[in-house]
């Protein structure tokens, strides 16, 4: 009976988000689709809650009426805008020279310790189980505040100056960067959802990065992956700045622990200072301390840091976020 409720109540969320799309072509698409699926989601509750007024109808059908519903809408829109946008894609031209970039500096790969990968895997999967309920609130959240992608993927730099996509939890609203391209993101920026700022308040947004780890592209500490454009750009003005780039970009690093605005010849001496100390032991002590300043927030501004010299070039101290 419970599937049968829910195979319902999504069917017809589908039905009256399509007919409301005809009937009304230029009224306003996400208050569409957020109508619908509670109208979708009160009449497949009505119809099972009436008959049942005798002996009460369990609250678990109410539930699966509204997950049917709520399924049925973002179905639809996904095959309008997708389930996961993909965020300003660089042109083939920047991926092409960051790759010759990397190909000229003659780059000393680190081989990477032993039990790195399997502590990887571990915590991904672990990370997946235990925050899967926190997925769908998530989803939600963003559906309801602007029907639309989901995820988002961020075109950034990997191992060896290869771009891959970086997933995340869209945070913005739809096509934010459309006209503008890549740009930073401000405080009090009108383009961020309600929502969008809890979860990067919190980190939260990062958490389908562990399909990033799970698939290899990304590890759970290295140094954190930034745009394509960004990274061609920093290259003319750093060289070295290449040198992050012998290891696989994680989801904490040690700037993101001290700093979270920071210079790109500031963040290269902090992950060159991963590059030289990087172990399985010193991933489990990052992580902790990540834990730590995502509950309380970043480090002030010059506070002590782990640092080496490097001599940054004119030009290449344009504040980046991680």
């Amino acid at each position: 009976m419970g599937v049968l409720v829910f195979m319902a109540s999504l069917l017809l969320s589908v039905l009256i988000v399509a007919a409301s799309r005809r009937s009304v072509p230029g009224r306003d698409p996400a208050r569409t689709y957020r109508g619908c699926v509670l109208a979708s989601g009160g009449l497949t509750t009505s119809v099972w809650w009436l008959p049942s007024l005798d002996h009460g109808i369990p609250p678990r059908y109410a539930l699966l009426a509204v997950a049917g519903a709520f399924l049925g809408g973002v179905l639809t829109t996904t095959t309008v805008v997708g389930l996961v946008e993909d965020n300003a894609p660089p042109p083939v031209g920047v991926r092409e020279r960051i790759l010759r970039h990397h190909a000229s500096r003659c780059l000393v790969y680190p081989r990477e310790p032993r039990m790195k990968r399997a502590l990887d895997v571990t915590v991904a999967l672990i990370g997946l189980v235990v925050t899967l309920p926190l997925w769908l609130v998530i989803a939600c959240l963003i559906w309801l505040e602007e029907p639309g992608p989901i995820l988002f993927t961020k075109n950034a730099v990997g191992k060896g100056g290869i771009t891959f996509r970086q997933f995340k939890f869209r945070s913005m609203t739809y096509e934010a960067e459309r006209l503008t391209g890549p740009v930073a993101s401000p405080a009090g920026d009108p383009r961020m959802l309600r929502c969008g700022r809890w979860l990067r308040r919190w980190h939260l947004d990062e958490l389908p990065e562990l399909l990033n780890v799970l698939g290899g592209t990304m590890s759970l500490v290295g140094p954190r992956p930034l745009r394509a454009v960004l990274v061609d750009r920093y290259l003319e003005k750093l060289p070295e700045f290449a040198d992050r780039h012998t290891v696989r970009p994680g989801i904490a690093c040690i700037a993101q622990i001290q700093q979270y605005h920071i210079s790109p010849a500031d963040r290269l001496r902090k992950d060159r200072v991963y590059l030289r100390r990087m172990s399985v032991g010193f991933d489990v002590w990052l992580l902790w301390h990540a834990v730590v300043t995502t509950v309380r927030g970043p480090r002030p501004e010059g506070e002590a840091a782990l640092t080496e010299p490097v001599t940054p070039t004119e030009g290449a101290d344009n504040v980046i976020s991680c």
